[in-house]
Parts: C-alpha cells; sequence; structure tokens
C-alpha cells in the first residue's frame, strides 16, 4: 500500500520522463529496421543489422567498447573503495582535508579529456617540462600516451573522474556501519583483511553493485571522453554512431539507431545477469 501510494505521489515527475523516454526508444527501435524515414522506404526491415554484422569493425568496436568500460569501471571500484575505506578509518578531524577528492566530480567528462590532452600530449604541459629537464631529446621522443590503439589514455581518464563518485558512493555507506561489529572482532582476535572482508565489504556490496552498474553501462555508451581521445580504429561505438547518424548518407541511419538498440539490449541483459550474478554470491556468503 505505502508503494501504491509513494508511486502515486511521483507519477507526476515520473510521466513526463517516462514519455520522453519512451518515444525516442520507441522511435529509434522503429527507425533501426527503416520505419519512420519518411524520406526513404526499404525492401529489407533488417537491412542494418545485415549491414551491422557483414563488416567484423562492429563487433571489434564492440569489443573495445566492453574492454574500456570493463577496465575502468572495474579498476575505478577497487580503488574508489580502497580510498573510502582509508578516509573512513581516519580520525574525524582529519577527514575534512580530504575532500579534495570531489574536484574531479565537479568537471564535466569532456573537459578531463581536455585537460588529459593539454597535459599529456606530445606538445603538451608535461612532455614540455621533460623536455626542459633533459629527460628528452626532442618533443619527438615523448612516449605516445594519448589516441593510442590500446585504449589506456580513455581508461585513465574514466579512471580519474569515476573514482571519486565511487569513494562517495561507498563512504555514504560507511558511516552507516556500526563500528562495534569491528571491537567484538578485533576481541575474537580477527585481523584487518579479515575484517574487511568478512564485515566491512558484504555491508557496502549493494553500494559497489550499483555504482558499477552506472559507471559500466554510462561508459560502454560514453561520448564525450571517446570523441576527444579516442583512437579513431577501432574506435568506441559512440563514436560510430555519430558518423552514421551525421557524417554519412541520410540513407545509412537506420544502422545508427540499430546500433543504438543493441546496446540498450546489451545493457538491460548486463544489469540483469550481474544483479543475479551478485544475488547469489550474497546468498552463499550469508550461507558461509
Amino acid at each position: 500500500m505505502r508503494r501504491t501510494q509513494l508511486t502515486l505521489r511521483l507519477l507526476p515527475l515520473l510521466l513526463p520522463i517516462l514519455v520522453v523516454f519512451g518515444c525516442g526508444l520507441t522511435i529509434t527501435v522503429l527507425q533501426s529496421f527503416g520505419l519512420l524515414m519518411f524520406s526513404y522506404t526499404y525492401d529489407d526491415l533488417f537491412f542494418a543489422y545485415r549491414e551491422l554484422f557483414a563488416d567484423s569493425w562492429f563487433l571489434r568496436s564492440a569489443a573495445f567498447s566492453l574492454y574500456v568500460a570493463l577496465a575502468s569501471s572495474s579498476l575505478s571500484i577497487v580503488l574508489g573503495t580502497a580510498l573510502a575505506y582509508a578516509i573512513w578509518k581516519l580520525p574525524v578531524r582529519q577527514r575534512h582535508f580530504t575532500i579534495i577528492y570531489k574536484i574531479p566530480l565537479v568537471l564535466p567528462h569532456i573537459a578531463v579529456g581536455f585537460l588529459a590532452v593539454v597535459l599529456l600530449a606530445k606538445t603538451g604541459i608535461v612532455s614540455a617540462i621533460a623536455y626542459h629537464l633533459a629527460l628528452i631529446d626532442s618533443f619527438e621522443h615523448f612516449p605516445d600516451l594519448l589516441y593510442t590503439p590500446s585504449g589506456i589514455d580513455l581508461i585513465s581518464a574514466y579512471i580519474y573522474k569515476e573514482t571519486p563518485f565511487v569513494m562517495v558512493m561507498v563512504y555514504a555507506m560507511l558511516v552507516r556501519f556500526d563500528r562495534r561489529q569491528i571491537d567484538t572482532a578485533r576481541m575474537l582476535w580477527a585481523g584487518g583483511m579479515r575484517i574487511f572482508f568478512s564485515l566491512i565489504l558484504p555491508f557496502i556490496m549493494p553500494a559497489i553493485n550499483t555504482t558499477f552498474i552506472i559507471l559500466f553501462i554510462f561508459t560502454f555508451g560514453g561520448f564525450d571522453l571517446p570523441f576527444v581521445l579516442g583512437d579513431s580504429f577501432p574506435g568506441m561505438l559512440s563514436i560510430r554512431i555519430y558518423d552514421y547518424f551525421f557524417q554519412k548518407d541520410i540513407a545509412l541511419r537506420p544502422v545508427a539507431m540499430a546500433m543504438l538498440t543493441l546496446i540498450f539490449g546489451f545493457s538491460l541483459i548486463f544489469i540483469a545477469i550481474y544483479l543475479r550474478l551478485s544475488a547469489r554470491l550474497a546468498r552463499e556468503v550469508r550461507k558461509l
């Protein structure tokens, strides 16, 4: 009954969002089959999907996007959780000085991309400092840190931007933890690692799961950082969608819509599988 009342109260706010999102999703799916393309008609409803899977570039781009999303999200989760736990263990007076970690939250992703270019490009600030310190003979000898096929630049930028978000989410859970459990565990001669993995980690796992899903979905379909830092090949899927939507013939626009539809479908499947696996692991931990 309470859920029904809460839903009814939120309905005036949710209804416009659901209508706009639902209409956008419906148009995207229909146009991926060549429908609602008023200037063109297509005999084959699945031509856009055939176009995607006919060339190996789509699978390479999808694999590269998956690699960047998994690597950056996983490393951000590990680093953010460790830093949030370290801050939580500090005395209360010292925690105020750690607010500096929230600075990347203020910066937009595209600003982080341009900042990386200014700092790490071959003619950037770091290269200039290395040249004046006689560490390199010329700017050409500065290592390639940007626009690499390995995606290290993208992963590093996402880690810089996403780690503070993980810290905020995890720390919000840690402040609710009853520290008396730690005192009891220490009385039973439990070590620091045992306390963390047996008490702390299960308690903050819901926040970690939610944060990981948010970061993964956002990174997998992100456009701003790949647009600034992404390599031309294989490139993220968002860049390929942009190319098909704006740079090619409008007759190929269903291909862009097909990629958007596949990304949306994959995201739903990923969320369902991840939540199911995390719930199963949580049940096994409780049994132990």
